[in-house]
């Protein structure tokens, strides 16, 4: 990988992104996810650095970042939401732009595989079993990534919006005031909150909570733990003794757990 494959990819990424802006608005959720992958592009080489990479290393990981989400853009043209259960997995959708757009086709094929496969499983529940242990450290890396911003976007909604409502931040959940109990279950057992268990919006916020259950690098805790992510995120919930006891599963989890198992040899 080198910098000026990066560069062209950015250029890429760019002209295809504003194939749906127009112009004449804001630009409303195309610019929120173009917007969103470049804040993703910073994370990952904070990341990346901190985790010692070397730079063609990251220039792979900067790449995998600009083109993780890059499927949002078709699944919002079609379906008119970001909800994946309510229209198409963003990421497969990704993966199948990627090769229509010939984006990776002058790098060689170990580079394309392994971009292709951190970008199809950035968002899934589980990763896979037969990967090498290099692809699963940047899978690893840009879900990482990817949560750190998300939780920035989220945390800045919830605080700053008052009552107004976002559908595509909130994917469309009510505010109920209420929690599902499923969802407080997956964190007393420091599990993360699947989507089936999502009923209403305060499990939605349980389950950002619950993502840092599923990070891979302590560079990564270190940022959630500096920023105050999911004190953040809490502070915006009702208050009840279920709550306190999932957060502190949370808090200890963090403060016990180190996660740099993969190595990108």
């Amino acid at each position: 990988m080198k910098t000026n494959d990066l560069d062209i990819l950015k250029q890429q990424f760019f002209d295809y992104a504003a194939t749906f802006i127009d112009p004449d608005t804001d630009g409303g959720p195309h610019v929120l996810k173009r917007d969103h992958t470049l804040r993703v592009c910073r994370e990952i080489i904070g990341i990346g650095e901190a985790l010692g990479l070397s730079e063609p290393d990251l220039l792979l990981a900067q790449v995998i970042a600009l083109l993780h989400d890059i499927g949002r853009f078709e699944q919002f043209k079609r379906y008119n939401t970001f909800l994946d259960a309510a229209s198409a997995n963003h990421a497969a959708l990704g993966v199948e732009v990627i090769k229509a757009q010939h984006l990776l086709d002058p790098l060689p094929p170990e580079e394309q595989r392994l971009i292709i496969d951190a970008v199809r499983f950035h968002n899934a529940a589980d990763l896979p079993g037969d990967r090498d242990q290099r692809t699963l450290f940047f899978m690893g890396l840009i879900r990482d990534a990817d949560k750190l911003d998300i939780w920035q976007v989220v945390i800045d909604h919830y605080l700053n919006h008052g009552k107004d409502t976002d559908k595509f931040i909130e994917l469309g959940f009510e505010d109920r005031g209420g929690y599902t109990p499923e969802a407080f279950q997956a964190l007393f057992q420091r599990q993360f909150v699947r989507s089936a268990a999502v009923k209403q919006l305060n499990d939605f916020k349980l389950m950002q909570i619950s993502w840092v259950f599923d990070l891979n690098f302590t560079p990564t805790i270190a940022r959630v733990k500096s920023r105050q992510y999911i004190e953040k995120i809490a502070s915006t919930m009702p208050q009840c003794p279920d709550l306190t006891t999932a957060l502190g599963h949370v808090f200890d989890h963090m403060d016990t757990h180190t996660h740099d198992t993969y190595t990108p040899c």
